[in-house]
């Protein structure tokens, strides 16, 4: 498996240029995805991107969130994927520990999200069923927002989906998060805010001592939560502790929630119920990496007091 990555900060920025810069992202995204318009492999427009990633162009989330943050309730769809002759899902009982690890994590993750603002997370108890055609197998993140977008458009979904949660079974690739090539997952923004998780296997189990989603499933959850627009203006904030800045740094909890410490090593040195990547503290939200004690520390018990309003 090549070095693993979250995509989230290529696409805000290759939609930043889809809006500021049509002369070298098109409106209408290739199949083929982003990466290879930000990467130059079109000679031609190698320059022009060299002058519009330049320090100061793009703009750059601060340490702290100018923007509200996430309260709702998550929505995990079962994608099913037909492509050519092959129909490409997760099994249900994988499924269904996906979301019974995203119900354990929560309460984690919003605390840790607390110190960036006031936040509120729930899971909704069924999934949604979500069958599409891929001839090919292959899609993109394009493609993904519409698919979001359908689920919302399915009365009754709009008054409950808060935000959706997109598991890639192991086949279908999207050009976005190509697995392949290292890429877990990324977070973004349709009609609501969505997460888009690439799974690495199957026999899912919460613990997920295979590392096959946890990892970047809790990390999408976390940056969504932050930054729930998805549109440079709130840090990413666990891209500091891991993978994208540095080997990741997992926080362990035991099966009822109780933090059992930080560190590189997975597994670790001790029995554990689950684990998330870290979420960077707020002094350390712009460094990459971030100091270990940055990231291996146990989530605040309450949220911080609010500011008082100006009058």
């Amino acid at each position: 498996m090549p070095e693993r990555s979250c995509a989230t900060r290529a696409l805000k920025v290759a939609r930043h240029l889809q809006r500021t810069r049509p002369d070298i992202v098109p409106a209408v995204e290739p199949l083929s995805g982003f990466a290879n318009v930000l990467e130059g492999s079109d000679p031609s427009m190698r320059y022009l991107l060299r002058d519009a990633l330049a320090p100061g162009k793009v703009p750059a989330a601060g340490p702290s969130a100018i923007a509200p943050l996430f309260q709702g309730s998550l929505t995990f769809v079962h994608l099913t994927v037909q492509a050519g002759g092959k129909q490409l899902a997760l099994s249900p009982t994988d499924l269904a520990t996906a979301m019974k690890f995203a119900g354990g994590a929560l309460g984690p993750i919003s605390r840790y999200a607390s110190q960036y603002g006031p936040n509120s997370l729930g899971v909704a108890e069924s999934p949604v069923e979500l069958p599409v055609s891929v001839p090919k197998g292959v899609y993109n993140d394009s493609t993904v927002q519409g698919w979001v977008d359908g689920v919302m458009d399915a009365s009754p979904f709009p008054a409950s989906v808060g935000a959706v949660v997109v598991l890639n079974p192991p086949g279908p690739v999207n050009t976005d998060a190509d697995a392949s090539r290292g890429v877990l997952g990324y977070h973004g923004l349709a009609k609501v805010p969505y997460v888009f998780v690439n799974v690495l296997g199957a026999n899912l189990t919460v613990p997920d001592a295979a590392d096959l989603y946890a990892l970047a499933l809790s990390h999408e959850i976390a940056e969504m939560t932050v930054d729930p627009s998805a549109n440079l203006a709130n840090p990413e904030v666990c891209d500091p502790c891991g993978p994208n800045c540095q080997t990741p740094i997992r926080a362990y909890f035991d099966s009822v929630g109780s933090f059992l410490g930080g560190m590189t090593a997975f597994p670790p040195p001790f029995e554990y119920g689950f684990f998330l990547n870290a979420i960077v503290q707020p002094a350390s939200a712009t460094q990459c990496p971030a100091p270990a004690a940055a990231c291996a520390y146990a989530p605040p018990k309450d949220p911080p007091p609010r500011p008082p309003a100006r009058s």
